[in-house]
């Protein structure tokens, strides 16, 4: 198949290359600032056909184009736009542009006014520059997400978990694309100690924000080149450049952080380095309880006008602790040290103006140490370590002591993506191919789970079991994507991009029948998903843009869902107890039970996106207008089941032969189902004003309108067992589900005053939450439907007799006031930010946030007037300061 998709392309390609030598040409060249250095990333663009394309790094563009009379226009941000007739021929043009800066540096951040209002790509997101996040003193990648519509503003720390949502989803459907690396973390097995984000979505704690050049929060439908996403993607992007080398220092009440960076150019190759310390205390009156991060970073890079080629070695060492209270008996205590080393290739060839391929390459190794210990107190517990089903003499274990665990895991997530770029024109229109394969591999082959079985961590049901991660199956994922993003002119001029991603979650043969529709073409053990992607943005009029998407995107199942451990379950038979100081005087017996709580055959879930958006320019500014549909379905839920345990006598121990069953035990386990959905439905607007004269101000504002809604697919639940006097037996009652909702519309308004002659950045940042209000459906419903039996049997209950005096006492309890929505007031939230440059290659940056020290109180509608309950909605008063200073000159 490989073969195939090669030679198609090897066609095209050629195909291309004769078209362009009847009718078409290439124009090329170089687009600089004012001194001569080039901009990367510049747009180069067409206006007739919105055909364009994107400088390198040494600033260099290329374009495919019919023989005609064009407006090409070049834009940066930061800097004037630049327009320009241009008459295409039978040979090449080269045509080099030098931009005018519109920016300018406080210390080393660059402050620039973006006057593109209409987006040159039909994808909605948000881009943040390097300038903007050391504006607001961001710790990690999460306070990046703060500058995006529908993000609500929170003090920066590093105390607990920082995950990533995308317009109200889950944080595991969020991508997080590192250098063109996806960051992992499926195979994180690291269950249940501390601040742990196995099952969940990447902590951003751990990718520090000081040497990050440019991020882009995908919000709509991405290209199908990503994958293994639902609900949104960050691309970030790190400085690879030959910058002055650079101190920095923050302080705020919890974060201590100090940062040195720099590049340098040798020869072909430009080197890069980054070191970031910081450190954040939830206890000052403890030492090293709290978060500690030590990131270094290096890259080499070397582009010509062949190819380019980049490497970057990273190494990441994060603490995270909470350490024993002296004044505390229990004794509880926990960390989770990890220690990351990755590196990462990218390799870019270029054959013409036609065809490119790009090979992206990673390996990543994460040594996982996490401990957790508190006091396990009993007046005598009785354990086994057995693994298999059955009946063994127990270990008495009297009094009190220490129960430790330790979580050690040796986590590798290898990668490689290759892709081949490809373009041709049909009539008018120009086709921009790209397509290639995905390949990763992710496993887990740490000691496990560890205790002295003597002393096990806790004497809870179920219990825990040593496990060792070496059993652990690798987990491969395969992905298969094409697209062509078209351009050119239909009346007005327009982009379509049309892409299929096809992902494969732990592939396991190839099956022919998948060409006719007949099943999946690659089978899998956990879901082969063809995912098609549609952006279209169509010019109205040279203010005013129309962009129309659709998208399915899939998640894989993480490691610590599909191999989870298994639910031990530990009935004690017998036990007698003579003599606590002799162990032989003693005697018990123990059952175990084994319940599933992993599903290997777990399905990755989907997510249906639609959007609509309006862009329109005007002379003071431009406004964007979105409308979006995500419908999440067969997401991951940890499902409670119901089971049955039963306490036996053993008359002739060790004879079985004579037991009996002489009482049950009702209880319940989880496992992982695909049994979850969720709605968000939503309106985003944003506004932007180019910078007003005299008062050097650029107003921001954006709202953003969510409804969400999310529930379950069975459409039931269970409760805990209880005894029923009319069924005189004890049963575990099932309900109807209960769905929830949410609705939220959150305004910002920014004043941004940018002033070069005094070397200013002030931003005065409002947040108003007009709209906060959560409630629940069928919570009224408080009839059992059904109960499960001390003899393993599932009773449905019919409708009719749902009410009848024999179910009872299996209705559900609650009060009047459960039925209440959470209807919050609006809200208000007041934050200022301002950088000064103190002298060349210095400034100094301060935040205060909630300056006005407003926190209102809410008072819960859904708890008791007796024993009412407060909700502080805004965070404390907070402030923090950052230095930074040029070490050296300028690298050239």
């Amino acid at each position: 198949m490989h073969k195939f998709i090669s030679i198609i392309s090897l066609l095209l390609a050629l195909f291309a290359t004769s078209s362009a030598q009847s009718g078409f040409t290439t124009i090329k060249g170089k687009v600089t600032d004012e001194k001569g250095d080039a901009l990367s990333f510049a747009n180069v663009v067409l206006k007739e056909t919105n055909n364009g394309s994107v400088t390198d790094n040494n600033g260099n563009y290329s374009i495919l184009a019919k023989h005609g009379i064009y407006t090409i226009e070049v834009s940066f941000v930061g800097y004037d736009k630049v327009s320009e007739k241009v008459t295409l021929e039978g040979k090449t043009l080269e045509k080099n542009f030098r931009l005018k800066s519109t920016s300018f540096l406080i210390g080393g951040i660059e402050v620039v006014a973006n006057n593109e209002f209409i987006p040159v790509r039909p994808e909605t997101k948000t881009t943040v520059s390097s300038g903007e996040i050391e504006h607001i003193q961001a710790a990690s990648l999460n306070d990046v997400m703060k500058l995006t519509p529908g993000v609500e503003t929170t003090n920066p720390t590093l105390n607990g978990v920082e995950k990533a949502t995308i317009r109200g989803g889950d944080a595991l459907g969020t991508q997080i694309v590192l250098d063109g690396i996806p960051v992992t973390n499926n195979a994180n097995m690291q269950v249940g100690i501390g601040y742990s984000t196995a099952n969940s979505g990447i902590d951003l704690r751990s990718i520090p924000a000081e040497n990050i050049k440019e991020v882009e929060i995908i919000r709509g439908i991405p290209s199908a080149q990503y994958g293994d996403l639902a609900d949104g993607l960050m691309i970030v992007k790190t400085k690879s450049t030959a910058e002055p080398f650079r101190a920095k220092y923050k302080y705020n009440p919890q974060i201590n952080e100090l940062n040195f960076s720099g590049g340098l150019p040798w020869g072909d190759w430009i080197f890069n380095t980054n070191l970031n310390l910081a450190s954040s205390d939830r206890d000052i009156r403890i030492e090293g309880d709290g978060y500690t991060r030590i990131a270094g970073q290096v890259s080499a890079e070397r582009e010509t006008g062949e190819y380019s080629l980049k490497n970057i070695f990273y190494v990441t060492r994060s603490i995270d602790e909470s350490k024993e209270k002296p004044e505390y008996a229990s004794r509880e205590a926990w960390y989770n040290r990890d220690l990351n080393l990755k590196y990462t290739g990218n390799f870019s060839r270029t054959f013409s103006s036609f065809s490119s391929f790009n090979l992206d390459v990673s390996a990543s190794y994460t040594r996982q140490n996490s401990h957790n210990q508190q006091i396990v107190s009993r007046d005598n517990v009785v354990i086994t370590d057995q693994t298999m089903e059955g009946t063994v003499p127990g270990r008495i274990v009297f009094g009190s002591y220490l129960g430790e665990k330790w979580i050690k895991g040796d986590v590798w997530n290898l990668y490689a993506d290759a892709n081949y770029n490809f373009r041709f024109f049909t009539d008018e229109f120009l086709h921009s191919w790209v397509a290639g394969i995905n390949w990763r591999d992710d496993f887990n082959k740490g000691a496990g789970i560890i205790f002295d079985p003597l002393y096990p961590p806790s004497a809870t049901i179920p219990a825990p079991r040593l496990r060792s991660y070496d059993e652990l199956p690798q987990y491969n994922i395969v992905s298969l994507y094409a697209e062509d993003r078209i351009t050119g002119r239909f009346i007005r001029p327009f982009t379509l991009q049309v892409g299929l991603r096809y992902e494969v979650y732990r592939p396991d043969g190839f099956d022919i029948k998948g060409l006719w529709g007949k099943g999946d073409l690659i089978k899998s053990y956990n879901g082969s998903f063809a995912n098609p992607r549609i952006n279209f943005s169509f010019s109205i009029s040279e203010n005013t843009q129309l962009r129309l998407s659709y998208g399915v995107t899939s998640k894989a199942p993480p490691m610590g869902m599909i191999f989870a451990q298994q639910k031990y379950y530990d009935i004690v038979d017998t036990v007698s107890v003579v003599n606590p100081a002799y162990a032989d005087s003693n005697f018990a017996l123990i059952s175990t039970y084994i319940r599933p709580q992993a599903n290997e055959y777990l399905k990755g879930y989907t997510q249906k996106k639609y959007e609509a958006s309006l862009d329109q320019q005007f002379t003071f500014g431009g406004i964007t207008m979105t409308g979006y549909f995500n419908n999440s379905e067969n997401m991951f839920q940890s499902l409670n089941e119901p089971t049955v345990f039963y306490k036996k006598s053993f008359p002739s121990w060790p004879d079985e032969s004579q037991s009996f069953v002489r009482d049950s035990v009702l209880d319940s386990y989880s496992s992982y189902q695909n049994n979850a959905w969720e709605k968000v439905r939503g309106i985003e607007l944003s506004f932007r004003s180019r910078k007003i004269p005299v008062i050097n101000t650029i107003f921001k504002f954006d709202a953003s309108y969510s409804y969400q809604e999310d529930g379950s697919r069975n459409g039931y639940y269970f409760s805990t067992a209880r005894f029923s006097d009319a069924l005189g037996i004890r049963v575990i009652p099932m309900y109807n589900d209960v769905e929830n909702f949410n609705k939220r519309l959150l305004l910002n308004y920014r004043f941004e005053i940018q002033t070069k002659s005094l070397g200013m950045w002030i931003t005065l940042h409002i947040q108003q939450l007009a709209v906060d209000i959560d409630g629940r459906r069928n919570y009224a419903d408080t009839l059992a439907v059904g109960y499960f039996t001390q003899k393993g049997e599932l009773i449905r209950i019919p409708e009719s007799e749902r009410g009848s005096e024999k179910y009872l006492q299996l209705r559900r309890s609650i009060e009047s006031f459960e039925l209440n929505d959470e209807d919050r007031p609006n809200k208000w939230l007041l934050n200022l930010k301002v950088s000064k440059s103190l002298w060349d290659g210095a400034s100094v940056s301060f935040f205060v946030n909630n300056f006005l020290n407003n926190q209102p109180l809410y008072k819960s509608r859904r708890r008791s007037p007796d024993y009412p309950s407060y909700e502080r909605r805004n965070p404390d008063i907070y402030y923090g300061i950052e230095f930074s200073t040029a070490l050296g000159g300028t690298a050239k």
